[in-house]
């Protein structure tokens, strides 16, 4: 009997735990629906967020995408700036509730934050010094020899340690998604890792280097945004804002006013619903 008490005890403790956790969830929502008001967490990163480094005023499609989705709501973002080292803690910690960094959705990020549906896909590229001939495909870039250059809390990071364990990482504590390419340009280091996009960008305006994947980027991955883990009701509807987005083309619009992005989408191919089988084929 005394066992089973303590079983029945163990479930009424479990029982009200769960109810607790999801009424602790369930306040973020319920919080910006009542007070209106967001805190969105981003790292300049053009074309998606862009910050006038005069004005401090933001654009790009990111920001452009998720104000759409929270004028529609009656909602104001309030904007707060972060890093690629520390936008998770940010979210941890209640700075902001929602990061729009574009994110690459990772299993080593999983565990840290909730990633919403993709918003886009994304690869890598490389950037060395032109005339070094040292570099023809990826595995030439494991060498004891080679210097890479990567961001601090990046996803390529995670790769470069998984796929080039005999180079050494310089890793740069800073949000500027250039800086590896810099630190190549100055012959600090031999390669500069960061996004396809940010690669051909750099290389176009630097002479003095060449884009090592150009128009074939490696190690794609889907872009996502990030909650807190446990605020299931805000990435329910941050998904929900998402499809908004994606289904009627609302994202590829405002992204079109960029210009190139560097980015892909996955489109959807629309079946009517009740068609007869036999039709389909």
């Amino acid at each position: 009997m005394r066992a089973k008490g303590f079983r029945l005890a163990a479930i009424a403790v479990a029982a009200a735990l769960a109810l607790g956790a999801g009424a602790a969830h369930a306040q973020t929502m319920d919080r910006i629906l009542s007070e209106k008001k967001i805190k969105i967490g981003y790292i300049p990163s053009p074309p998606g967020t862009i910050k006038d480094p005069k004005s401090g005023e933001l654009g790009g499609f990111y920001v452009d995408a998720v104000r759409l989705v929270f004028k529609t709501a009656n909602i104001e973002p309030e904007f707060v700036e972060t890093t690629w080292a520390n936008f998770v803690t940010g979210l941890q910690s209640g700075q902001f509730d929602l990061s729009i960094a574009g994110t690459f959705a990772t299993v080593p990020r999983a565990a840290a934050v909730e990633f919403t549906k993709p918003i886009s896909y994304l690869g890598y590229s490389a950037i060395i010094k032109k005339g070094d001939t040292r570099f023809h495909e990826l595995a030439d870039l494991n060498r004891a020899d080679i210097k890479i250059a990567v961001i601090q809390g990046g996803a390529s990071v995670e790769y470069a340690k998984e796929n080039f364990p005999k180079a050494p990482l310089t890793t740069l504590a800073t949000g500027n998604l250039l800086a590896p390419f810099v630190e190549v340009t100055a012959g600090r280091a031999d390669v500069g890792i960061e996004d396809a996009w940010q690669a051909r960008r750099y290389a176009r305006e630097h002479p003095e280097v060449t884009d090592l994947f150009d128009g074939r980027p490696y190690n794609v991955l889907p872009i996502a945004w990030a909650v807190k883990r446990g605020n299931a009701d805000l990435l329910n509807f941050m998904n929900t804002a998402i499809d908004w987005l994606m289904i009627n083309d609302r994202f590829q619009k405002l992204a079109a006013g960029y210009g190139e992005t560097g980015r892909y989408v996955a489109r959807i191919d629309y079946v009517p619903l009740g068609t007869p089988i036999e039709e389909k084929k």
